[in-house]
């Protein structure tokens, strides 16, 4: 007969026995965890690529190699546009160029030896003296300054016209004005606004397209073969009409004038020394009449017309670029962009990211991963959560050179 006792010490053992074994057990894996490789997200990816920008339409380093062989600069728009024509269309109006983007501070002054500046009724008629804006809570300050002395403070406002004599909107003798928005750029053309969007603020010129827009377009070497600087003359005034009148509130603007859309330096293109007046007769050649210029179309549209610098050795499609299907914007051929003889820096590259901006571009926490397939990207985190991007996506969110890569 079993007792009280006998039976408590039989469940005493019985406990102290699936004791040690759940002790045996947990010891057994933590050797096991131990032992076992660790998985961690990678520190960091490296890309071979070539190229430089994301390869849609005209190539600029294929255009200028066609106009060395003599084609024309029809034939080089032509060949990087599908089926499109190039015509006359309408050029004469203004664009709004903006000029500085989320501002909270700039300057501007006189630097010509004639004519006068105008900020609102404030004139300015000497070198020596600079205007600084500056953003605050209530506006748009003003402060006049003549060798670092102030001579001058206008009350704050959330718009600000700045105009100077010379021009088609203000009479007077021709002056040249410097406006500093991080970096000095001079204008002898168009009309500057100021205006408070948010907490900053925004820099605007106003423009007539057909000459003084295009004069100030910098996206190639002035000294690059005429029939090169022609096609890029055109596919700028392309590429700005298909813009043109499209208001961006976030700009004030109808145009970035940097590489968000094209670079605008104002006079420094022309002040180039004898190159300036190769690019001025380049825009001019392809000038009509006072209202329109030569520009590209697609059965009869001016068309979006993109280019960058280069490609992988053949150009994109919009379609897996952009996600868009257009007619004109397919792949070609485009070797030069590949021969490191005439392309020395983007022939071919090398680029290595960190684990973090890889994963900020997916909007991931980590990244373990990445494949390329079928002109996509994808990475896998961790946790297994995977995300895909089209290349030029990629490109742009990380600051790659081209979309055309591959994983090292």
């Amino acid at each position: 007969m079993l007792t009280k006792n006998s039976l408590r010490s039989e469940r005493a053992q019985l406990l102290m026995r699936m004791y040690k074994s759940a002790l045996a057990l947990i010891f057994t894996s933590i050797l096991f965890l131990l032992s076992a490789p660790s998985v961690n997200a990678a520190e960091s990816f490296t890309f071979n690529g070539n190229g430089f920008g994301h390869g849609v339409g005209l190539s600029q380093i294929g255009g200028k190699a066609l106009a060395v062989e003599g084609k024309s600069a029809e034939e080089i728009l032509k060949y990087y546009y599908t089926g499109v024509t190039v015509e006359p269309v309408s050029d004469w109006y203004d664009v709004r160029v903006n000029i500085g983007n989320k501002l909270t501070n700039a300057t501007i002054q006189l630097v010509s030896n004639s004519g006068f500046l105008k900020i609102n009724d404030y004139i300015i008629n000497e070198k020596l003296v600079v205007a600084q804006f500056r953003y605050t809570p209530t506006g748009i300050t003003t402060t006049i300054r003549k060798s670092k002395i102030v001579i001058a403070t206008l009350p704050a406002t959330n718009a600000i016209s700045i105009q100077w004599s010379g021009t088609r909107f203000l009479e007077g003798e021709t002056a040249v004005v410097a406006f500093n928005a991080g970096k000095t750029v001079r204008y002898q053309y168009g009309q500057m606004n100021l205006l408070v969007v948010g907490k900053t603020f925004e820099a605007t010129n106003t423009v007539r397209l057909k000459d003084e827009y295009l004069y100030g377009i910098s996206e190639v070497p002035s000294s690059w073969p005429k029939e090169m600087l022609r096609a890029q003359v055109m596919a700028a005034r392309t590429y700005a009409i298909s813009k043109a009148g499209i208001y961006r509130t976030s700009c004030d603007c109808d145009l970035f004038g940097n590489t968000k859309d094209q670079l605008f330096v104002g006079l420094g293109k022309l002040n180039e020394g004898k190159f300036g007046a190769l690019w001025k007769d380049a825009v001019d050649s392809t000038s009509i009449d006072e209202e329109s210029g030569l520009a590209i179309t697609y059965m009869g549209n001016p068309i979006s017309a993109f280019y960058s610098s280069s490609s992988g050795g053949f150009t994109e499609s919009s379609l897996n670029a952009f996600g868009t299907e257009i007619p004109y914007l397919q792949p070609v051929a485009d070797p030069v962009s590949i021969d490191p003889l005439r392309n020395p820096n983007y022939a071919s590259w090398t680029r290595t990211l960190s684990g973090l901006v890889v994963a900020r571009a997916f909007g991931l926490l980590d990244v373990q991963e990445l494949v390329i397939k079928d002109k996509r990207i994808e990475a896998t985190s961790l946790n297994g959560t995977k995300a895909s991007l089209r290349l030029e996506t990629f490109r742009s969110r990380t600051g790659l050179p081209s979309p055309f890569f591959n994983l090292n």
